[in-house]
């Protein structure tokens, strides 16, 4: 037999025998990570006041059924599955695949916007669980606790968050590929799945729309000046108009009528409920985002899906700065949802950024800063992991998520 035959043969059993080893290894992580989205999901359906595993999911579960609040998709669902033979399965196994489906999206997302062809075979799996644990790097004393007073993207009590998460990220995939090509053509059906991601994602909690709708705005307006065709950015554009319209019904049904709810301009009020150091927290919550665009602020308008998550980041920030529920809601802080997804969007775009640094290593006295800046951002990025390692665990145990240091 020919040697060069020979040794490239056993190469390739030792190149596949690598992949299938991380096939399985990142597929173990995953498995981990949902049967503990199970667990924690289960207890969390059995929750009564002053039991631990603490949850919104019980109070959802009986808005739906008991008030007849169904303003979201999920409390549609509920009134559905709840009432079948073992209905609450059904609800927490729904849960638990959003929560596993959305590590899934997320690595879908990243192989869209990282310009790489390949990083290995389970690298982007392992990312997307990576980021779908981030939480803000905790210091004691400036927040309430390790959820409370901060600003994290990673939220496991709020079942209508868990559902959003997952087809908000979808839909931003498909945002990005319509993006990404828009000065050339747009497709029907990467358009129409757009569009109806969109409604699903806001019919499931109208969050998700309030920051990408004013983002998608100002980029829109930017194309046009770019010499876009007026004509393809107006039916882009047209994506949202559902949601839009969705948005109006879920409006009327929380805040119309007799509800007594609103929300007003009082700035700062909802931010600094849980924490006298608003500014503080805020770098914690993005250290790594901001260490990423320390690197690449420069660069912010050149990249559009990457100016894309500072925007909503941006429009989320001031939405949550800026308003605040009145009446029976006024303490629950709902203005967070639409930051913190953003958030979310803002670390997988900021990883890639940082990836490529990585991968450009440069050496030499001149570079020195940028260097610093990358492993900075490493640090930063292990730091937000290991927090929302950490309170995961918690919550598994049983620890309420108000926990304190």
């Amino acid at each position: 037999m020919n040697i060069g035959v020979l040794c490239y043969n056993k190469t390739t059993m030792r190149v596949k025998r690598r992949e299938v080893f991380s096939i399985l290894f990142s597929q173990l992580f995953i498995l981990i990570y949902g049967a503990a989205s199970l667990y924690l999901y289960y207890h969390q359906s059995q929750w009564v006041d002053g039991a631990v595993y603490e949850s919104d999911l019980p109070a959802h579960i009986r808005m739906a059924m008991e008030e007849g609040g169904v303003y979201s998709l999920t409390s549609l669902l509920y009134r559905v599955l709840y009432p079948l033979p073992g209905g609450i399965w059904y609800i927490i196994l729904l849960l638990t695949l959003c929560t596993v489906g959305a590590v899934y999206a997320t690595a879908a997302l990243l192989r869209e916007l990282d310009p790489v062809p390949d990083r290995g075979t389970g690298f982007y799996e392992i990312a997307g669980l990576m980021l779908n644990l981030v939480m803000p790097c905790y210091v004691k004393g400036f927040s309430d606790g390790r959820y409370i007073g901060m600003q994290s993207p990673s939220i496991w009590h709020n079942s209508t968050y868990i559902v959003m998460k997952f087809t908000a990220t979808l839909c931003i995939l498909f945002y990005f590929r319509i993006l990404k090509r828009i000065t050339e053509e747009m497709k029907g059906a990467q358009w129409l799945s757009f569009t109806l991601l969109l409604l699903i994602t806001t019919a499931v909690k109208p969050s998700f729309l309030v920051v990408l709708a004013p983002a998608m705005l100002i980029l829109l307006i930017v194309d046009l000046i770019r010499g876009v065709p007026f004509r393809r950015l107006f039916l882009f554009g047209c994506g949202v108009i559902p949601s839009l319209g969705v948005i109006l019904v879920q409006n009327a049904l929380l805040f119309g009528g007799d509800s007594g709810n609103g929300y007003a301009v009082l700035p700062g009020q909802a931010m600094m409920q849980h924490t006298g150091y608003p500014v503080v927290v805020t770098a914690l919550s993005l250290l790594f985002p901001l260490v990423v665009l320390f690197l690449h602020g420069k660069d912010l308008a050149k990249n559009r899906w990457y100016l894309m998550v500072w925007l909503m980041t941006l429009v989320g920030f001031l939405e949550y700065f800026l308003l605040a529920e009145t009446g029976t809601r006024g303490s629950d802080g709902n203005f967070l949802w639409g930051y913190s997804i953003a958030i979310f969007l803002l670390f997988t775009g900021s990883l890639i950024k940082w990836l490529l640094d990585c991968r450009d290593w440069k050496m030499g006295v001149a570079v020195l800063l940028q260097k610093a800046g990358i492993v900075a951002a490493g640090i930063a990025l292990i730091w937000h992991v290991y927090c929302g390692l950490y309170f995961f665990i918690h919550l598994v145990q049983g620890t309420s998520y108000w926990m304190w240091g």
